[in-house]
């Protein structure tokens, strides 16, 4: 059986994320785990030499679990409202350690061999349009499959899964874990380049039909489609895709230097347009382990 982590922090984006999260399971037949990272208040260098007080200490942990418990339940019965077929229902654990998330998150992930990490993702602002909180960002840099769900995003089957590539030969492995995903869902893949070929338009269709031809005899699923996006920027591609493509979730690769890590690390100073509202899937390069 598939599992699904969870990490919760106990805030409305996280508990939206944890029902997106049992909504998924309950459709591709996995387990869930609601996991909370208990982290100490941060000691002014003032203060370091003051001894913490058990007894606080003791209470905050009690908090922390009792919250926890008080969300598996909450969740329990919405799931019980929406859905009548129990003998389909997810698996839904709790958990609470101590330590940083992002280190805590990736080490319960590789031990216990986890498929997907499904993280609330608090939408931008008109203002700041900052899409990717902190836990998040270090989330990305740890490499595992990631899923991040916008703060108000409610779930929905997705039909259509658009796939960013820039035909990196390693993207190949990727699709293959994305289609098995894929199959369970019954959803399209729409595999999607952004970029403007009108300086080397040979070039560019040649590189196109031999990424599609490796794909073709590669990847195992028939509902892949292909479309190219003109567009000298990418974000400005992929914010087209996102608002004109009716797809239900973004994929992208997350390599050093690619166009992933061009958009979330150069210019553009890690924010998106806050047009993005849907499902971003985030995956290591070379990935092979099916969701």
């Amino acid at each position: 059986m598939k599992k699904i982590l969870v990490p919760v922090d106990f805030s409305l984006t996280a508990e939206n994320a944890a029902n997106y999260a049992t909504d998924l399971a309950f459709n591709i037949g996995a387990r869930l785990e609601l996991f909370h990272v208990f982290q100490l208040p941060v000691v002014s260098p003032v203060a370091a030499s003051l001894v913490w007080p058990a007894e606080a200490y003791s209470q905050m942990e009690d908090d922390a679990k009792k919250a926890l418990e008080k969300l598996l339940h909450k969740i329990e019965k919405k799931y019980e409202a929406a859905y009548h077929d129990y003998s389909l229902k997810p698996e839904v654990y709790a958990k609470v350690v101590y330590g940083e998330v992002d280190d805590e998150v990736y080490k319960y992930f590789t031990e216990c061999k986890m498929n997907l990490v499904i993280m609330g993702l608090n939408s931008a602002s008109k203002f700041s349009k900052i899409l990717i909180g902190s836990n998040a960002r270090k989330m990305i840099e740890r490499h595992i499959p990631l899923l991040l769900i916008p703060g108000t995003y409610l779930f929905k089957k997705p039909k259509k899964i658009a796939f960013a590539t820039d035909f990196s030969h390693s993207d190949i492995s990727v699709l293959c874990a994305l289609a098995e995903f894929a199959k369970t869902l019954n959803a399209d893949i729409l595999i999607m380049h952004t970029g403007h070929p009108a300086s080397d338009q040979a070039g560019y269709k040649q590189k196109t039909e031999d990424f599609l031809n490796r794909v073709a005899d590669r990847v195992n699923y028939r509902n892949i489609y292909h479309r190219q996006v003109n567009s000298e920027r990418v974000k400005d591609g992929l914010d087209w895709i996102v608002e004109n493509g009716q797809i239900d979730m973004l994929v992208m690769v997350h390599r050093k230097q690619g166009f992933f890590y061009r958009l979330f690390n150069g210019s553009y100073t890690l924010t998106m347009s806050d047009r993005i509202q849907i499902p971003l899937l985030v995956l290591p390069p070379e990935h092979r382990i099916p969701m």
